[in-house]
Parts: C-alpha cells; structure tokens; sequence
C-alpha cells in the first residue's frame, strides 16, 4: 500500500509539472497564432494572465514579452511597448536580438535601452613574490659582495569592481575602470653576509644574517584595462596606480658565525619603522573567460614601487637589529609580481537610454 501510495505522488507530481509546462507552451502557440493573424488587441489580455500565473520559464516569459512588445508597436502604443521591452530584458539580462530575423521596429527599440552590465562585482585571490629595490645602502658592518635580498613568496586576496566605460560607442565594450580592494601581504628574503678575513690555514671567515621581512599592507590598485581582441578569452593589457596602507611590518632573523648559529632566531615588529602610506606604479595583462553569470579572470601583474618604505630617520631605531644583528635599514621600495584568479558576475540595471 506505502508503495502505491508513492507511486502515485511520484505521478501527480510529474502530471503537475507536465500540465504546467504544457499550459505555458500552449499559451505561446495560441498567442503566435493570435499575433500572425493580426488579432493584436487580444494578445495584452492572453499574456499577462498567463505570465502572473507565474509557472513560466524564463525563455517563455521571454517569447511571450516578445509578442507583447511586438504588438504594443503596431498598436501604436510606445509607452506599453516600453514596459514590455523592459520587463523582457529585466527577465533575461542576456537576451539577444537578432537583426536578421527580429522585425526592423523591435530591433530599434531594444536599442533604446541599457542592456550592458554597469559594473562586475567579484573576489580575487592569488600569490606575489616581493622583493626590495634599494635606494641608498645603510650598514653597519662590512658586507661581502655577495649579499643580497632575494625574492620570497606571500598571498594576497580581497575584493574586486569593474566598471565598463562607453565613449562614442555606447556598444563598445574594450575599455574597463578596474579597482579592488587587497589583503597584500610582501615577503622577501634578507642573506647578508659579512667577510672576516682568512684563518691561518686560508680558509674565509664569514658572518651571516638570514631571515625575512613580512609587510603586510591593504591594497588599494586602481588601474585602467583595454580589451586588445574581441576573442572567447577577452585577452586584455592594464595600467594604474596602487594605493597602500601599512597594517604590519615583522623580521625574523637569525645570525651565523662560520655557517654555525650564534644569535637565536628573533622576531621584531618593524611597523614603526617603515612609511604607512605606499605608492605604486603596476602594468598587468590576463583574460576573461565567460562562466556563468559572470568572467573568471586570470592575471599577471607588476608592481612597481614609486616611493620609498622607510627612511633616513629611522634606518639605526632598532638598537638589536642594528648592534645584535649587524642590520641596520637600507633605504628601499619594493616590487613585486604576482599571479592571481578572479570570479566577477555581471550586476544589469536595464533602463530607458536617454535621447
């Protein structure tokens, strides 16, 4: 009895669905019917009914606002013809006209309204290497010329806007006004070395100094995108600016004596020492790949630093790093690059253009 029971569940469900499917698609054909014979005034009653009834897909409600708009036009009534077109677009942000086939009026029409997105809203997420390009070199002991800074890897995510812009062709759609708003962390590595001479057998004498330097600063990169070709990947070329604000700043480093550990490991805040405010220039190429309601972006981005991180004031702050450590501040800026993904989706506010 359970079993007959469900049995016939299952069944009046899939009748319900079918009788549903079937009145809409019934619907259309009667309206097509309707509308080929000219009967234009019964069209309005026929489909708003069958529209509020609400069991309609969105590709049926899309043919039906179809007709509705049609007729609304060869009867002469452009304020309803208006509403019609709007609430079709409102009902599939991806609707296309097909000029070849779709009545000359209706595509004229459809040209009448913002149908573009007006901003893409999404994520990012990615990796950067950073490493530091040094202005004035400061120290405090005698370094061998092997020693340097190297670049290090750190993550950086956060949230992302773009805004197209339409110049004379309102249908152009190669230019972008791209801004986001970044958790960036800047890593890079620190091996200086410091030469002490031979011992008696020859064999050279040498301090070192590694560790790493973690910045971590929220980003603001405003930078302005060009779609260079009209592919399935949007492939396009970038430029601008990035703003930065100083959260953190630590060292973590530990010294060697003759590649034996003499000073443990240690860590220190460096915030005070370095500038809050960062200025970069970046340049960045990637694409666009259509999925969903919006692009999945892959990117590639230089990050050039414009203005120095600390200065000449606080390079000897730390008395540690300095004497402990042998590692006063050089006066540097940074640069990185960095290779990130992003999901964006298409945010529409159809509307009447103006004249």
């Amino acid at each position: 009895m359970k079993k007959l029971y469900l049995l016939l569940l299952i069944f009046f469900i899939a009748a319900t669905s079918i009788a549903q499917t079937s009145s809409c698609a019934q619907t259309i054909r009667l309206a097509q019917s309707i509308y080929d014979q000219g009967r234009l005034h019964e069209l309005e009653n026929l489909i708003t009914k069958q529209i509020d009834k609400g069991d309609c897909s969105t590709a049926e409600k899309v043919s039906l606002y179809k007709l509705l708009t049609l007729a609304y036009i060869y009867l002469e009534e452009p304020v309803k013809a208006d509403d019609s077109m709007l609430k079709l677009i409102q009902t599939d942000h991806y609707f296309e006209i097909n000029p070849a086939v779709d009545p000359a009026e209706f595509v004229a029409l459809y040209n009448t309204f913002r149908t573009k997105p007006i901003y893409r809203i999404g994520a990012k997420l990615g990796v950067n290497a950073s490493r530091p390009n040094v202005a004035n070199s400061v120290t405090s002991v005698e370094l061998a010329a092997d020693s340097e800074y190297k670049f290090a890897f750190a993550i950086l995510f956060g949230g992302a806007i773009d805004v197209p812009i339409h110049f004379r062709n309102k249908n152009d759609d190669r230019f972008t006004l791209h801004g986001e708003l970044l958790y960036w962390q800047k890593k890079f590595e620190i091996d200086q070395k410091v030469d002490r001479g031979t011992d008696s057998e020859g064999k050279m004498l040498t301090n070192s100094l590694i560790g790493f330097e973690t910045q971590t600063w929220l980003s603001l990169p405003l930078s302005f995108e060009y779609k260079f070709l009209d592919k399935k990947y949007n492939p396009y070329a970038a430029g601008g600016v990035a703003i930065d604000y100083l959260l953190a700043g630590k060292v973590q480093t530990q010294r060697l004596r003759d590649n034996v550990i003499s000073v443990q490991e240690a860590t220190y805040n460096i915030k005070q020492q370095r500038n809050p405010i960062n200025v970069s220039a970046l340049l960045a190429a990637g694409v666009k790949l259509k999925m969903g309601g919006g692009f999945f972006v892959a990117e590639i981005r230089y990050v050039h630093g414009l203005t120095n991180v600390n200065s000449s004031e606080t390079v000897y702050d730390n008395q540690f790093e300095v004497w402990n450590q042998g590692y006063p501040d050089s006066i540097f800026k940074v640069s990185s690059l960095a290779i990130s993904g992003s999901y964006v989706i298409n945010v529409f506010n159809p509307k009447k253009k103006k004249l």
